[in-house]
């Protein structure tokens, strides 16, 4: 006579089961918390506390608290009547695909030679004044591209200047210009230098306090060196999808040797912390012998003009008039300016 017992079915083993799910589980939450906050990290790298604050990446012990003014101030500051100057739509690399529309104040010289400022991050309309203001009296004709980073839509270090500088570059070789300069402060002179690299388009770029790598800016910061080295790869990881490519990459040292024959001066200060003497020797070695550099003597960073407005003016006034006369483009008539 068979055991009863054994006519009963097996149960099924769930136990096992269970553990391996709750595992899962346990292991499963602290990886989501762990990219989810590096997530929220990397995106913070477009919104610094300068810019959260509403203020400019320029600061040292003379620059001013520039108000935030409209052209029509600017234009009456700089005697000249400046004119607007459509550029068309460009489009923001990574994860926030919008589109801007590309502006530029034209303000009319009494030589054919442009000179294109593109601004620092969160720079006021009236912080491109001093510049603008020496340029002029030199006789250039001056494009002012409007910055359109805000405490919204945050910045990109260069990214989508090197696409508003070019979108303005475009427009005037359009309207009959052929020689063509960019003053870059900071970002803007990383996206100029991104820009060129590009796209040959200018004769001469100053770039004024650029970094030479993003990946290196962001180790420097303090706040982002303090981090486990391990979030702070998974920070770096994630960081490419806001960017659009990975940051490493995004460097214009690299651009530097791309330049083709166009000429660079860059501007350094001697005491920034933010972007070190080291970086604009990394740049000056990368661009070669069509290159200079300029140590300022200044802790600030992109205050150079404010620091020695005489010798800044002076210095970018000769290297500009050099590559402009070594420049062999025939110079054309614009049209409609």
């Amino acid at each position: 006579m068979s055991d009863p017992s054994e006519s009963q079915p097996t149960q099924p083993k769930r136990k096992p089961r269970r553990i391996f799910g709750i595992g899962a589980i346990l292991l499963g939450v602290p990886i989501v918390l762990w990219m989810g906050a590096a997530f929220f990290v990397a995106r913070s790298l477009m919104y610094p506390e300068f810019f959260r604050r509403g203020g400019q990446d320029v600061f040292g012990q003379h620059v001013p608290a520039f108000k935030r003014g409209s052209v029509t101030d600017i234009g009456a500051a700089l005697g000249v009547e400046p004119e607007r100057l459509d550029c068309g739509v460009v489009e923001e690399d990574g994860f926030q695909h919008r589109q801007v529309s590309v502006v530029g104040w034209y303000f009319p010289g009494k030589r054919r030679e442009v000179v294109v400022i593109v601004p620092a991050a969160g720079s006021p309309e009236t912080a491109m004044i001093p510049y603008a203001k020496f340029l002029l009296g030199a006789g250039y004709t001056v494009v002012a591209t409007y910055s359109a980073n805000n405490p919204i839509y945050g910045i990109n270090w260069g990214m989508l200047k090197r696409k508003f500088a070019l979108a303005t570059a475009r427009t005037l070789m359009d309207d009959g210009f052929t020689k063509i300069a960019a003053l870059g402060i900071s970002e803007g002179a990383a996206g100029a230098i991104m820009a060129q690299a590009e796209q040959p388009v200018f004769t001469a770029i100053v770039a004024d306090s650029s970094y030479a790598n993003l990946e290196q800016l962001f180790m420097r910061s303090p706040s982002m060196s303090r981090l486990n080295p391990a979030f702070l790869g998974t920070v770096m990881w994630e960081a490419q999808f806001w960017f659009g490519r990975k940051l490493d990459k995004i460097a214009p040292v690299i651009d530097a040797g791309n330049l083709g024959a166009c000429s660079l001066l860059i501007i350094q200060n001697r005491g920034d912390q933010v972007t070190p003497p080291a970086d604009g020797q990394a740049l000056l070695a990368a661009a070669g012998f069509n290159a200079q550099i300029w140590t300022a003597p200044s802790e600030g960073h992109g205050d150079a003009i404010y620091e020695d407005p005489k010798g800044y003016a002076a210095r970018v006034l000769k290297f500009l008039d050099a590559s402009f006369a070594t420049d062999e483009t025939p110079a054309a008539n614009p049209k409609g300016h």
